[in-house]
Order: structure tokens, then C-alpha cells, then sequence
């Protein structure tokens, strides 16, 4: 049971990719910012339904996301492993962040029928808004990913770069928003290099790592006890 989890617990990020891709995209646009509150009222009154299905999606993604970071920090066993710590700890932040939006589309999907004009507005106006958390959980999740693959080589090096790199841009104002699409994209790819890679045995010297071009490197000569590398 617990080779089977250490196997496919990385598939987690796909299916975080996948799920957050459909919270996203599925549906009709929510209300902008300068709708009235009866217009919120009127919209949610006719998408309450598949609305408040698209928030219990992105809630999955969130759980699966924060799954992948958990398993991804199993894989760092060389460098710092503050910087998988780290990661996993964006994860959470940004998940949290990411839920809390949700929470507001939720309120207004279940409850519009409750909900006075002004309150209405107002919660529409923070689910449209609430995006700087957000957008600083993920880019701390990049970052620190970034740099956990690139210490830990878990993963090609140049992925690790392009991670920090997606980190870097979700802290780029209005255009956070397309670092946060590709920190999901990248999560994706990386999920299934990670399954195809399988995971670390213990009792090697190092996990199994891959060069620049995902081809398994060379095992080094010395050992040091605790690991066992699993040679593909």
C-alpha cells in the first residue's frame, strides 16, 4: 500500500491541473465589478446551480494541489529541505486564499435569494477581487518549487528554472493571473514526469534524478547510508 502512494501520489498535480482548469473555464464569466446588486442577484439567480458546482471543483483542486506539494517535498532528499517545506507551505497559503474566493461565490450561488442588494454587491465585489493572496501563495509556491528541483534534483534543472520563473511572474500585477495559469500547467507536466519517474527508494545515496534532458544521470560512486537507488 504505501509503495502504491509513494507511486502515484504525484499524479495528484494532474489532477489539480485538470480540475482548476475546469473551475476556471467552465460556464459563463461571473459578474464584473461595476454590475449592481440586482444584477448579481438576477445572474446567480439563473447559474446558482452550475456556479456553486464550479466552486466544489476548485475546492478539489485545491486538496489535490496541496497533495502534490506534500508528495513533492517527499521527493527533495538532497539540498535544503526547507525549500520543499517552503513550497508545500505556498501551496497551503494559496489554497487557503484560493478557497476563500470561493467561499464568497459559494454565498452568493446558495444564499442570493437571502442576500439585500448592497450585501450582494459587495460579495461579488470580493470574490472579483480577493486576488493578492492568492497571487502571493502561488508565486511562493513557484519560487520555492522552482529552487527545491533545481537544489534537489528531482526533476531537469531547466524545469526548476521555469518554475521560478512562473513564481516571479504571478507577483506581476494584472498579469499575475497568467503566472498562476502556468504554475498549473507546470504542475501538470511535472506530475506526470513524476509518476514515469517513480519515486525515491529508501536506502540510495541520492534519489533517482534525471540530466537537462530527462535522461537518467549517472549514480555517483560514493554512497552514503539511508538511501537505495532504484535503477530504472
Amino acid at each position: 500500500m504505501s509503495a502504491w502512494l509513494s507511486k502515484w501520489a504525484p499524479a495528484s498535480g494532474a489532477l489539480a491541473a485538470v480540475l482548476a482548469a475546469i473551475s476556471i473555464f467552465a460556464g459563463p464569466s461571473t459578474p464584473g465589478d461595476n454590475a449592481t446588486g440586482q444584477q448579481v442577484i438576477a445572474w446567480y439567480n439563473s447559474h446558482h446551480g452550475g456556479e456553486f458546482a464550479k466552486d466544489i471543483v476548485g475546492a478539489l483542486a485545491v486538496l489535490f494541489l496541496v497533495l502534490f506539494a506534500v508528495a513533492l517535498a517527499r521527493q527533495v532528499r538532497t539540498g535544503d529541505r526547507w525549500l520543499a517545506h517552503g513550497a508545500l507551505a505556498g501551496a497551503v497559503f494559496g489554497g487557503v486564499s484560493l478557497l476563500t474566493s470561493l467561499g464568497f461565490d459559494a454565498v452568493l450561488a446558495q444564499d442570493h435569494t437571502h442576500l439585500t442588494v448592497a450585501s450582494a454587491q459587495t460579495l461579488n465585489l470580493l470574490q472579483n477581487d480577493f486576488f493578492v493572496p492568492i497571487l502571493i501563495g502561488f508565486a511562493l509556491f513557484g519560487i520555492l518549487t522552482g529552487l527545491a528541483v533545481v537544489v534537489g534534483r528531482i526533476l531537469p534543472k531547466w524545469m526548476g528554472w521555469v518554475m521560478f520563473a512562473f513564481g516571479v511572474l504571478s507577483l506581476a500585477g494584472p498579469i499575475g493571473f497568467a503566472g498562476l495559469l502556468a504554475t498549473l500547467v507546470w504542475v501538470l507536466v511535472a506530475s506526470v514526469w513524476l509518476v514515469r519517474q517513480g519515486p525515491p527508494v529508501p536506502g540510495s545515496a541520492t534519489p533517482r534524478t534525471t540530466d537537462e534532458h530527462g535522461a537518467a544521470a549517472p549514480i555517483p560512486s560514493q554512497t552514503r547510508p539511508g538511501y537505495e537507488r532504484k535503477i530504472p
